[in-house]
């Protein structure tokens, strides 16, 4: 497992300690979500012999784990200020990441491992220690954009990071020492039955895989996959009557998608449509602000209950001299008529982003959408708002 129960448990009795701040003008958990005194909680424990000494040695340091309890409380928590609710979720949440295997997940070009709970409702995602630091630089941003989503209903789309771990061993009997960085996400694909996968950049350039079919009919991964196990969630689940496909649930891209839609935006119904807009917009504009480029979305086809699972991920990377050395690399390597590349300044991105998902998505109307047209204006209106407007800007001034 990932982290042992007695690690997560001191973890989280630590991180209950901390004190909250600004309680009397919101809740207790918003002020605990929202603090900005630091809780990170480094834990070691020892295996010992018989003899009393040490065999090896286990290291876990928890990165803001007040916040991301607070961040789990009010993802999963029902009753969110009861405190035998947040036992609750947290005693889940220990016992998700007590059983987890690897995961043959390959949706990027990273090559990053992954590792998914038993019970498929956390996936774990290995990362550099460059990656987790860019995320810890703008973490209090994170905190404070979730807490105006969970209570002030502020739209969004991200695939919420539910903790920030680097954990590791010492055996002093073989002198091998580990040391990994690791967050846990939540897995957008849980409870539902997917049967197609897209991840979404905005980018035409490098954005499409050919799908092979083998000889049963069943479809092959050529490059990107996302491993999956029959009835886990992430891939197609399929009755024992039933042909059996393939465990690998492809992953598409860009030009898979318009492909797929034969160049027409995917339908949405008209609040569905209102909704994923606003917090395309909301959650493309915090991105950029914290400097992040690189991210995407992903988005999964549940035929059954005709919806889509669908949020934005990879989003921990900033536009650093790395990714500056890429995007110089890639554009002089471009020939005339080429798309950009896929790694561009975070403002130039969000706005690539905003305008891809306006030509991947359109509206459906139904009967309470409003078709009346707004009122033009006449040139005098025009005129006198005009002046108005002028009037109130030179009292301003």
């Amino acid at each position: 497992s990932v982290l042992s129960v007695q690690s997560q448990k001191k973890i989280t009795e630590d991180a209950r300690r901390k004190p909250l701040s600004n309680a009397s003008v919101m809740s207790d958990l918003e002020a605990q979500l929202r603090s900005k005194e630091k809780s990170h909680i480094k834990h070691r424990y020892s295996d010992r012999d018989s003899k009393g000494e040490s065999k090896c040695t286990f290291v876990c340091h928890t990165f803001w784990a007040s916040q991301f309890e607070a961040v789990r409380r009010a993802q999963f928590g029902q009753n969110i200020d009861s405190p035998n609710e947040a036992e609750k979720v947290e005693d889940g949440f220990i016992r998700s990441l007590c059983s987890a295997s690897k995961w043959d997940a390959k949706g990027g070009k990273s090559g990053a491992t992954f590792s998914k709970t038993s019970d498929s409702r956390f996936v774990i995602k290995y990362v550099t220690r460059t990656e987790l630091q860019m995320f810890l630089d703008y973490c209090l941003s994170y905190f404070e954009y979730l807490a105006k989503s969970f209570f002030h209903k502020l739209p969004t789309a991200l695939c919420k990071i539910m903790g920030a771990y680097q954990i590791g061993y010492h055996n002093k009997v073989t002198g091998k020492r580990y040391m990994n960085q690791v967050v846990i996400m939540q897995n957008l694909f849980f409870g539902r039955n997917i049967s197609k996968v897209f991840d979404l950049k905005g980018s035409t350039r490098s954005r499409y895989v050919t799908v092979e079919t083998s000889n049963n009919g069943s479809n092959e991964r050529e490059g990107e996959n996302v491993g999956e196990k029959e009835g886990e969630e992430g891939g197609v689940n399929y009755k024992k009557n039933e042909p059996q496909k393939s465990l690998q649930q492809q992953v598409l891209l860009d030009e898979n998608f318009m492909e797929y839609t034969q160049g027409q935006p995917l339908p949405l119904l008209d609040h569905s449509k209102t909704i994923f807009q606003t917090a395309i917009m909301n959650d493309t504009l915090f991105l950029s602000r914290a400097n992040v480029v690189d991210y995407s979305i992903v988005v999964g086809f549940d035929e059954e209950k005709r919806e889509l699972a669908l949020g934005i991920i990879d989003y921990m990377r900033q536009y650093d001299i790395l990714k500056k050395v890429e995007r110089m690399g890639k554009s002089v390597s471009m020939v005339v008529g080429q798309a950009e590349p896929t790694i561009v300044q975070p403002r130039p991105y969000k706005a690539r982003f905003q305008q891809a998902m306006e030509r991947y998505f359109m509206i459906v109307p139904n009967k309470w959408t409003n078709m009346v047209p707004a009122k033009k204006e006449t040139k005098e209106e025009r005129k006198k708002s005009f002046k108005e407007e002028r009037r109130k800007s030179i009292i301003a001034h």
